[in-house]
């Protein structure tokens, strides 16, 4: 048997007083294979503007990261006048392993969203497109049709099915044929909401490729997912990929980009099959930041750190079981690498409970 040599990746965090702590057991299973790394936590929502960060090959390309969900257009008439996902797609062209997801509602004004009519919206959104193809570049991700649309679809807009999910769902397949799309960007998972959305695209001929929602806290990742399983099989749904675009422990998070609250995140992420989640973008006042993994002054912080460690990872990661997977606290996510005639590395990034 070869000799293996665990790496601690991040040594045990503690934010704040835990009392009454008592010892708890987190395993490694090397003989079980998760799936190989796929680096699927590592993306950010708006993480990426115009100009910000400055220098991609050192702030962006050392965390191999993934999916960065951006705005359609970058100007002073829409929801996010920063980070056009055009501009950010060409200033990630030299990053392998970045692909962009457009989220189609930012183009327009206003929160709740603006809606200008159906044939407007189509408008804007064929022109898009147009405009995405002549970039001639691959390094997308999908179309993200909406957003939260149980708090930004008005009444008076009409209804959601027929007057917006359909009819884009539909240009983007006549225009762009090879795009996935992605829906319907819940702000948190409702089984209700996601049954109504699946069967509606059922019956309609209109399903996507990922099924996303918005996830406040790591604890509620397993009950959702599984529940999620649950109903595609009730309804006769081929699996879907899951796709989180925006991530935090809780909405307006003080906490967003430090270590010991990612850590659970990107293990349960791992740990359930999610094929790609962003970390969320509560300090608005600094797009560009990574998901504040860059300091306000954009230097590195301890959270871009973490997520370097998490992309250097290659290989299998494999079973890790925290001792309650239902929740925020003590987690970890780790990965069995063999490279050439050298010894084999567990990699082990450990993040001890935040909350009493």
């Amino acid at each position: 048997m070869k000799k293996h040599t665990l790496k601690y990746l991040l040594p045990s965090l503690l934010f704040g007083t835990i009392s009454g702590f008592s010892q708890q057991t987190l395993k490694v299973n090397l003989s079980t294979t998760i799936r190989p790394v796929t680096h699927c936590a590592s993306g950010s929502l708006y993480g990426i503007t115009e100009t910000i960060p400055a220098d991609i090959a050192t702030m962006v390309a050392p965390l191999n990261p993934y999916m960065f969900c951006q705005p359609p257009r970058g100007n002073n008439g829409n929801q996010h006048p920063f980070g056009s996902a055009l501009a950010v797609s060409g200033r990630l062209a030299s990053v392998k392993s970045a692909v962009v997801q457009i989220a189609l509602p930012d183009i327009l004004s206003g929160w709740p969203y603006n809606w200008p009519g159906k044939d407007n919206w189509l408008a804007l959104v064929k022109a898009f497109i147009t405009d995405k193809l002549a970039t001639g570049r691959d390094n997308y991700h999908s179309y993200s049709i909406w957003n939260e649309k149980d708090g930004t679809w008005k009444s008076t807009n009409g209804d959601f099915y027929t007057q917006c999910w359909k009819p884009t769902y539909d240009l983007i397949r006549s225009m762009d044929p090879k795009a996935k799309i992605c829906g319907p960007g819940d702000a948190y998972y409702n089984s209700t909401r996601i049954s109504e959305f699946l069967t509606f695209c059922k019956n309609n001929n209109c399903m996507p490729e990922y099924l996303s929602w918005h996830q406040w806290g790591s604890g509620g990742i397993p009950g959702a997912v599984s529940n999620y399983r649950q109903l595609e099989k009730s309804l006769g749904i081929s699996p879907l990929q899951l796709c989180i675009n925006e991530y935090s422990s809780k909405t307006s998070d003080p906490n967003e980009g430090c270590p010991g609250y990612a850590v659970p995140f990107i293990a349960k992420f791992e740990r359930h099959g999610v094929e790609s989640a962003c970390i969320s973008w509560w300090f608005t006042a600094y797009p560009g930041r990574l998901g504040s993994l860059l300091t306000s002054g954009n230097q590195k912080g301890g959270g871009w750190h973490l997520y370097k460690w998490y992309g250097d990872m290659t290989g299998n990661m494999v079973q890790v079981t925290p001792p309650n997977d239902n929740s925020d606290g003590l987690d970890g996510f780790a990965v069995w690498t063999i490279p050439t005639n050298t010894p084999a590395y567990v990699w082990v990034a450990i993040s001890r409970g935040m909350h009493r």
